[in-house]
């Protein structure tokens, strides 16, 4: 896997991705999700997990939420396995309402995802928020999340494993 990290901004949000979600690194994606392939998790950020972990020393975890029945279908929670590897707090805020699913949205209606997902009130050790998703395609879902959090007076920095290649520039 070709590892290009990146800060990608959507309208006001900064996102830290790592992987252009491309060749091999997209194949490896789709086997972990779409085929179950739980071994897979630590693939992804092992190398890269003592950066990050001094990197967002402090926060903790908020992974963008999958739909229930996705994550019954595959058995385990991709995001949350995936960075799971930095053996930070991680918290469940943020909730899919309903089985919506992005990959199966047109492109250009992504941005409805807001209506999909709901912020649940817990209890944090402090003010900062990592959130964390595996791809970003649009940035709409993530941009959605991190309102929701930022509008509940939290400090929030955003993380993914891949980012879309329309994002980057010169690679």
């Amino acid at each position: 896997m070709s590892y290009r990290p990146r800060k990608i901004r959507i309208d006001d949000t900064d996102v830290f991705s790592l992987y252009v979600y491309e060749g091999i690194t997209r194949e490896m994606i789709i086997q972990y999700k779409e085929l179950n392939d739980e071994a897979l998790f630590p693939v992804f950020l092992y190398p890269y997990v003592e950066r990050l972990r001094r990197k967002y020393r402090g926060y903790t975890i908020v992974p963008v939420p999958s739909s229930d029945e996705n994550n019954r279908k595959r058995g385990f929670r991709a995001v949350d396995e995936a960075f799971s590897l930095l053996r930070m707090e991680t918290v469940e805020m943020l909730v899919k309402k309903d089985s919506h699913d992005q990959k199966n949205t047109d492109f250009h209606r992504r941005h409805e995802i807001r209506d999909h997902i709901v912020l649940e009130e817990k209890k944090i050790m402090n003010n900062k928020i990592l959130l964390v998703d595996d791809i970003v395609t649009t940035g709409e879902t993530l941009k959605s999340c991190a309102a929701y959090l930022k509008g509940a007076g939290y400090h929030v920095q955003t993380c993914s494993i891949c980012y879309n290649k329309r994002f980057a520039k010169g690679v």
